[in-house]
């Protein structure tokens, strides 16, 4: 289940870009694996995938927006590690749920119309600090990365990147909070073959759907993940 769940994943993130990360959580969760396991396990999974769709996309990346953005998340997982102590995983689950309602349907005119530096400060302030605590911060930081003049592939190229460097600040404050990462190492190897193929196929369908069908897509896919989380 796990090995399909990181292809369609994969292949939905190299579609459209998001969504990808909070399918594969939710059914982890859905799998019934606790939230303190599912976390780290996701973060190596979707490093990988990101960084595959970073490779593939890697011509269209705005370096400008994700200097800001990966200086402002820096020093939060810190943050993000308190609330997890504090924090009923039950809430957690739904509060991704609602987090990725507002992200599917954020007003065209609002978050995306903020100054390219201020968005990407706000975007790496939330990601940096939910990044460990929600696991799957993509869908959060997403209405940051639907900017007018931005083609297709660079919001995938600009979001997957971000994403990337979320994942590692997750692992690296994982690691220190002294996650044992051995038996998640040795499943990974063939989830990492599933994701990297999924992302080389979702990029070959992306150049059959146009703007208008990539955004409309990206909206009804996370819809559908946010109510099943919220009444899992």
């Amino acid at each position: 289940m796990l090995l399909l769940a990181c292809f369609i994943s994969s292949t939905i993130s190299g579609l459209i870009g998001m969504a990808g990360g909070i399918f594969l959580l939710t059914i982890m969760l859905l799998m019934g694996m606790p939230l303190i396991a599912a976390v780290p396990l996701h973060a190596l999974i979707q490093l990988a995938s990101n960084a595959t769709r970073v490779y593939a996309f890697r011509g269209h990346l705005r370096w400008s927006a994700l200097r800001v953005f990966m200086l402002v998340a820096l020093p939060l997982p810190v943050v993000g590690m308190q609330l997890i102590a504090v924090l009923d995983e039950q809430v957690i689950k739904m509060g991704i749920g609602f987090l990725v309602l507002v992200a599917a349907w954020a007003p065209k005119g609002g978050l995306a119309q903020l100054p390219e530096k201020a968005a990407f400060a706000s975007a790496g302030a939330l990601a940096g600090t939910l990044g460990v605590v929600i696991g799957a911060s993509g869908p959060v930081i997403a209405p940051f990365m639907l900017r007018e003049g931005w083609s297709n592939e660079e919001v995938i190229a600009t979001k997957a990147t971000a994403q990337a460097f979320i994942h590692i600040q997750k692992l690296i404050a994982f690691g220190l909070a002294g996650y044992a990462f051995g038996d998640s190492l040795r499943i990974l190897p063939p989830l990492i073959v599933a994701v990297v193929v999924g992302t080389f196929f979702g990029k070959w369908l992306l150049k059959y759907l146009s703007k208008e069908r990539f955004r409309l897509a990206y909206r009804v896919v996370l819809t559908l993940v946010a109510l099943r989380l919220i009444i899992a």
